[in-house]
Parts: structure tokens; C-alpha cells; sequence
């Protein structure tokens, strides 16, 4: 098996994850870290047995690829610098911070015919890979998706809105539901209640008037929630993202124990279906190594994290101005 040479660029909470694990998995040879606190990356290298570089290029020089888990300002600033050494990347969601640097940076690598992965680490969480093996976009007419979280200022992002923080994911994995439509139309709600940006978002997509969705995403809620229900022509699947379940509801028109006293009518059955244990980020990098490796399909190309981006913005515009105008 092919060692892929790789290092990460960024050691704050995500990087961390990522030099865990590739760190344990055999299919990566992890060269290094950096980040712009040495102090932080020099702890990360310590405890993996791997080399802190004091610069960018330093570590370049070294690998074939590089994880960038870097603030979202500077994506464009490393992306860029990765893609003009020739250097594959999976770049943390979002991509960019506008869809115009996205675009200038999926340019870049597609231009050198080198790989680009954007983090919708989502799209591999099992329970959400399961739900899109059971749908079929010709048969979906709507969607319900639901992303809460308590409000912590020091646990979650307040410089941008929830539109960017957490309401990302799931329109991207509506997205990716439909067949990787973009939306034929936008419309947008949001409220401002603790941090001075939008907190609370409702986001309404539209397919071309067969099928519609509804994206919902809060960071001041009491309860935390990460759930995903598609309405299909013949059944509802409900997906739990944080307790792994999925489950298929179906009407039927049964009469059990016909025969009997006692038999009765039976409105509908509830199927629930097996979801494999795996850790998202884990088959998320797998992938990746795989995409160079055996050059197979990127699951989340750069394409795909612009066009996230893309609706985010347009929602975000809206919720901020506080109308319901689509487009």
C-alpha cells in the first residue's frame, strides 16, 4: 500500500483531529504541522511524534498534501500558496469566506489538475450516507432539516452568522439529497438575539417547483439537535445525525389476524434501518487519500463548496435585511 506524504496546516481544534487520525492510519505518512502560534503547533508535533515547521513552504517542500484547518480568512492565503507548488489540499468548510475567492481557488488547482476537497464532513457521517442510499431525487417533494445548538460564546462562532456557522452543512447535504441540484429559488429569515449577528435562520429552497426544502439553524437554542426528514412519493425517512439513527415510516392498509376476534387495522409500519459505526472525519480523509491515490471521485470538489457558499450568502443577505424576498 502507497504512503501518501501529508502535513496540516492549522493545529486549533479541527486540526487536532486531524492529526489524530492520520496519525493512526496506516495509508498516510504524516510528515508535520504548522501554524502561525508555533507554540500550539509544537505541542500537536510533540504528542504525534511528527515535525513542527516554522513555515508554510517549510512544510511543503516535504509532503504531497496538506490538510488546511486554518481560520476561514485565510483559506485563499494557503490555498493558493498549496495549489502553485503543486500540492493536493482538503480545505476545511467553507472553502473561502465569499464565493469569489472560492472560485478563484477551485480555479487554481482544477488549472493544475491537482486534487481539491473541501470538509463537508457531514456528507460522511453514516447515518446521512445510509439516508442517501434510500432517496431518490425523482421521488423526493420535501425536505426538513434541523441543526440547534445552545449558545456558548466561547464554543461557538460569533464573528459570522449561523447561516455560515452551521446552517452550511445542511444545505449542502439538501443539495447532495437532490442530486446536487442548485435550488431554483431562495428564501430567507433570520433574528438576532445574542451575539449581534444573525443566530436564528429558516431557509427556504426551492427545486423547480417539484420538490422544495426547509433549512433550519439556530446557535441559541436549549436543545441540540441534528436531524434530517425527506418526504418521498410513498414513505417519510428520518435521519438523527447526533444518535445515529434512521428510520422509514410507511402507511399501509393492513388488516392483521383477519380471521380472528380480535384483529385490527394497521395504519402504518416504521422500519429501522442498520447504520455502520464510522467516524466521519476518519472515512472523510480515507476518501481523500483515495481521490490521489486511485484517482477516484471527490466527494466534496471545489465546485461543490461554492456553491455552498453561494447559497449561504444569498440567505445570509436575506436574514440579515429580514424579508422573505426570493429570487
Amino acid at each position: 500500500m502507497r504512503k501518501l506524504k501529508i502535513g496540516v496546516a492549522g493545529t486549533g481544534h479541527m486540526g487536532r483531529n486531524h492529526a489524530r487520525i492520520l496519525s493512526e492510519d496506516k495509508r498516510f505518512d504524516f510528515i508535520g504541522v504548522y501554524d502561525a502560534d508555533s507554540t500550539q503547533a509544537k505541542d500537536v508535533a510533540e504528542r504525534y511524534g511528527i515535525k513542527s515547521y516554522d513555515t508554510l513552504d517549510g512544510m511543503l517542500n516535504e509532503v504531497e498534501a496538506v490538510v488546511v484547518a486554518v481560520p476561514s480568512s485565510v483559506h485563499i492565503d494557503i490555498a493558493l500558496k498549496i495549489a502553485e507548488r503543486n500540492i493536493h489540499a482538503l480545505v476545511e468548510k467553507p472553502l473561502a469566506t465569499t464565493s469569489e475567492d472560492a472560485r478563484t481557488i477551485a480555479d487554481a488547482f482544477r488549472k493544475r489538475g491537482i486534487k481539491l476537497a473541501v470538509g463537508h464532513i457531514e456528507r460522511f457521517n453514516p447515518v446521512f450516507r445510509e439516508l442517501k442510499k434510500l432517496s431518490e431525487p425523482d421521488k423526493i417533494v420535501y425536505i426538513e432539516a434541523s441543526r440547534y445548538s445552545p449558545f456558548s460564546g466561547s464554543g461557538r462562532i460569533t464573528d459570522t452568522t449561523v447561516v455560515e456557522d452551521l446552517m452550511i452543512h445542511d444545505v449542502d447535504l439538501v443539495c447532495a439529497l437532490m442530486g446536487e441540484q442548485m435550488p431554483t429559488s431562495l428564501h430567507g429569515r433570520g433574528e438576532s438575539v445574542t451575539s449581534g449577528q444573525t443566530d436564528f435562520a429558516t431557509c427556504l429552497m426551492d427545486f423547480g417547483g417539484r420538490a422544495h426544502a426547509i433549512v433550519n439553524a439556530s446557535r441559541i437554542s436549549q436543545n441540540k439537535e441534528r436531524s434530517i426528514t425527506v418526504h418521498t412519493k410513498d414513505s417519510c425517512i428520518h435521519a438523527d445525525l447526533l444518535a445515529k439513527t434512521l428510520e422509514i415510516y410507511k402507511s399501509t392498509n393492513l388488516t392483521v389476524d383477519i380471521t380472528k376476534d380480535n384483529s385490527y387495522k394497521q395504519d402504518g409500519i416504521v422500519q429501522k434501518i442498520y447504520v455502520p459505526i464510522e467516524e466521519p472525519l476518519r472515512a472523510e480523509l480515507v476518501a481523500f487519500y483515495e481521490s490521489i491515490v486511485d484517482d477516484t471521485e471527490i466527494e466534496a470538489n471545489g465546485e461543490i463548496g461554492i456553491r455552498a457558499i453561494e447559497i449561504c450568502e444569498e440567505v445570509s443577505n436575506r436574514a440579515k435585511k429580514g424579508t422573505l424576498g426570493g429570487n
